[in-house]
């Protein structure tokens, strides 16, 4: 197997996971704070792997959590493809940003998913008034600062680029 099939391997794997702990059942504590998980891994594959990962997979990813969550068709496919947009256009200078800054920008794009599930969401008459709903731009920030080091160094254990 060459090394471009075997990194596009674990650019799915990790995005699978995400996807999976996306979904998994948390108490009703913690469930308000919940990561987005598959938004840091979308993230960490267009800064890193912008030629492999883009708009496209970024909205077919958005669908699969539509479709896994129940929510509305498109809601994250949407969000997730702007911020997809965002980044590409963007990611040569979000490189060269401190983890610190870059924490603080996938803090503002989560923050922006964040709206854009609850403006569908009120489209439909069942949105969160509680401000509770903005706690995942926090916790994903946050774990940025963890994320980021941890899949840097698995990508170069494993040889992708």
């Amino acid at each position: 197997m060459d090394s471009h099939a075997h990194g596009l391997w674990f650019v799915v794997v990790t995005i699978f996971l995400a996807l999976i702990l996306s979904i998994s059942p948390l108490d009703a504590e913690i469930a308000w704070a919940r990561p987005d998980c598959l938004l840091l891994i979308l993230v960490y594959w267009l800064l890193m792997l912008p030629e492999r990962v883009g708009v496209i997979i970024c909205w077919c990813c958005g669908i699969l959590l539509d479709i896994l969550q129940g929510a509305v068709l498109g809601q994250n496919a949407f969000a997730l493809a702007v911020v997809a947009y965002i980044i590409q256009v963007s990611y040569q200078r979000l490189r060269m940003f401190s983890i610190g800054k870059q924490a603080a920008f996938v803090f503002l794009l989560e923050l922006f998913h964040i709206l854009v599930d609850q403006w569908a969401q009120n489209i439909n008459g069942v949105a969160q008034t509680h401000w509770f709903v903005f706690l995942p731009a926090l916790t994903t920030g946050l774990l940025w600062l963890l994320v980021r080091p941890v899949v840097a160094w698995l990508q170069r254990l494993f040889v992708v680029y």
